[in-house]
């Protein structure tokens, strides 16, 4: 019995560890089986959410790259902040490589977007944030992806720079992004899309560089973008993306062909752009950015007619520019970025005109570019630069036509009002600004024959500009207006007989009217640099050095000389090389007779309109009262 006890025991036993073992496996199985599902539904989850970020993805760049050829920047600002939300609303353990590099590139194409419709702050703000998240990444990531959307962001923060007026700011910038791209786009085996980001920051490093790098840098960056684009084979086959973008690039390419000379180089590569953007365009009417590129195409046609001194064909060049400003505008006309390049076919036109004598038309022209320019000014801080090279020429040429009243309105367009730019930045700026509007009043005064008002006027205008003066500032509005200011107060001194205050001043004139680079005319800045010139040699003779006047004046009448034999009907060219003939016939006693004649002739035979002008008749005066002193002297 107690035997069989023992063995129902143990068989119990048994049984119940069996039973265990049963009910472990199960549940082991139970489990395996849960934990397969949540891996499942994880799975799904990141699946679902890796689709979600891919298609946020697709939005966000290729499709707002689609979205920029029908124009609509507001709809892919509006695309790109659905992503940026998305990605503030992540949990942080979810925010991998890859969803900082989605976020990045969102926050960039939203920054590209506001920058077009004139938001240029946010636009800083968002890049700037772009930058920094790529930056913590590349820390932990190496990768070409990484190192790509890096480039991408410098290269939109080189252009938004660039928008605010921050020349230098966006030279280094777009100098970043083009060296970060390089070596991943010119390696062998580079991917497409490396080599489409180094192809956009050469062409944003290229545009920019009309302003800020050497003619014939400028023009290098260029054909290396043009040949990373028949590398993609994008030229001739690439859909109307690729037509245009490699279009646009040669536009700019013309740009820097006119700003080193090479005219007829520059107006077959403008007309071969105006080729490939017109094929664009007639696929897609309102690509934006294919108009503005045409618009600039325009531009290189009437600067190279210009440069030929042949203001007729500039004029009908500035029309055209005209038309294709007004078409882009047509395409958002809430974009400031386009309105500016309306402002700037005006402003063309203008100096067409006025060069022709059609003086009335040219002021016409002129105010219009000084209206909407103060506009855009206004309203998203773009265009300082045209806006003060604008507002300066446009109250010059009101001065030197008697319209004194309008010259003092005109003047009074540039305001501190017309700045949104914070910061220390913004605060120099309107500083210039307010110095700025000293300008017409200067201009005014001298053309009204009051010289110590206009003197004192632009005196105390040099000097504040001087003290204020910023690299930052070297392209935006200092130089123009310095340029301008001190040509005032040099012309003012030597009219008072200050001859030595006279050669300073246009000594700083010499300098900072050939170093402006508002107009690509390349000829219009010499023009400046040689009016300079002829004053210096008057003061320089006033001053008693003879020598040194007649080393100054003698390389421009040479240059004029060249001109006159080749001029196709610059209205004011004849004026200008009498300036010359004057200024050397002081420092030339044996030729001094023929120089004068010469230049009373040429001052004689100007058309109605220059010939009646304050500053005509005064060279006309000048010239006759040294005649007459000649005469006197020969009869005694």
């Amino acid at each position: 019995r107690r035997a069989r006890a023992i063995a129902a025991g143990c068989l119990l036993l048994a049984a119940i560890a069996i039973a265990g073992v049963i009910l472990a496996f199960v549940g082991v199985k139970r489990a395996r089986r849960a934990e397969r599902l949540a891996q499942h539904e994880r799975m799904a989850s990141e699946q679902a959410r890796g689709q979600g970020e891919a298609l946020l993805g697709f939005l966000t760049n290729h499709l707002s790259r689609e979205l920029s050829t029908f124009g609509r920047y507001q709809t892919i600002a509006e695309l790109s902040q659905r992503e940026i939300d998305y990605f503030q609303r992540l949990p942080p353990q979810l925010k991998d490589a890859d969803a900082v590099r989605s976020a990045a590139l969102a926050l960039t194409q939203h920054a590209h977007a506001e920058s077009f419709l004139g938001n240029e702050v946010l636009a800083a703000r968002n890049v700037t944030k772009a930058v920094a998240l790529l930056h913590s990444l590349r820390r932990t990531d190496q990768s070409e992806a990484t190192a790509i959307s890096l480039g991408r962001a410098y290269a939109v923060s080189g252009l938004v720079a660039w928008n605010q007026g921050f020349g230098a700011r966006a030279t280094t910038r777009l100098r970043r992004a083009v060296n970060l791209l390089r070596p991943q786009a010119e390696r062998a085996g580079a991917s497409e899309e490396a080599r489409h980001a180094y192809f956009t920051a050469l062409q944003y490093f290229g545009f920019v560089g009309m302003a800020t790098l050497p003619s014939e840098q400028e023009a290098q960056l260029t054909r290396t973008a043009l040949r990373v684009m028949r590398q993609l084979g994008t030229a001739d086959h690439g859909g109307v993306i690729g037509v245009a973008q490699y279009a646009s690039v040669q536009a700019e390419l013309a740009r820097a062909l006119v700003s080193l000379g090479r005219l007829n180089r520059a107006r077959r590569e403008a007309e071969d752009a105006i080729t490939g953007l017109n094929r664009a365009l007639a696929r897609r009417p309102q690509y934006g950015l294919a108009l503005l590129f045409k618009a600039l195409a325009d531009r290189v046609l009437v600067e190279a007619a210009q440069n030929e001194l042949d203001p007729v064909r500039a004029a009908r060049f500035a029309s055209q520019m005209i038309q294709t400003a007004r078409a882009l505008v047509h395409v958002e006309p809430g974009n400031q970025a386009y309105a500016s390049w309306q402002s700037v076919a005006y402003a063309e036109a203008g100096d067409a005109m006025w060069a022709a004598g059609r003086l009335r038309e040219a002021i016409h022209y002129d105010q219009k570019s000084v209206i909407l320019g103060r506009k855009i000014s206004a309203d998203s801080g773009l265009s300082l630069e045209n806006l003060g090279y604008m507002v300066t020429t446009t109250a010059a040429r009101q001065a030197r036509l008697g319209d004194f009243e309008g010259a003092t309105s005109t003047g009074a367009f540039l305001s501190p009002g017309a700045l949104r730019m914070p910061g220390p930045i913004g605060k120099r700026l309107k500083a210039v600004i307010a110095t700025a509007q000293g300008y017409p009043g200067a201009v005014v005064a001298y053309e009204r024959g009051d010289f110590a008002g206009a003197r004192r006027i632009a005196h105390d205008a040099v000097r504040r500009l001087q003290d204020r003066h910023g690299k930052d500032l070297q392209y935006a509005l200092t130089k123009p207006l310095l340029c301008r200011l001190a040509e005032i107060d040099g012309r003012a001194e030597y009219l008072l007989s200050a001859f030595a205050a006279a050669a300073t001043a246009e000594r700083l004139a010499l300098q900072t009217c050939a170093a402006q680079r508002v107009s690509n005319h390349k000829l219009e800045r010499r023009r400046l640099k040689a009016q300079a010139a002829i004053w210096l040699s008057m003061a320089l003779a006033g001053e008693g050095k003879p020598e040194e006047a007649a080393r100054t004046i003698t390389p421009t009448v040479r240059w004029y000389r060249g001109l006159e034999e080749r001029n196709h009907g610059d209205q004011w060219l004849p004026l200008e090389f009498a300036e010359t003939l004057y200024a050397q016939s002081l420092t030339d006693p044996r030729q001094r007779a023929a120089l004068l004649q010469r230049a009373g002739d040429l001052v004689n035979h100007l058309p109605h309109a220059i010939a009646r002008l304050h500053d005509t008749r005064q060279w006309r005066a000048r010239i006759e009262a040294a005649q007459r002193t000649d005469r006197v002297a020969a009869r005694r």
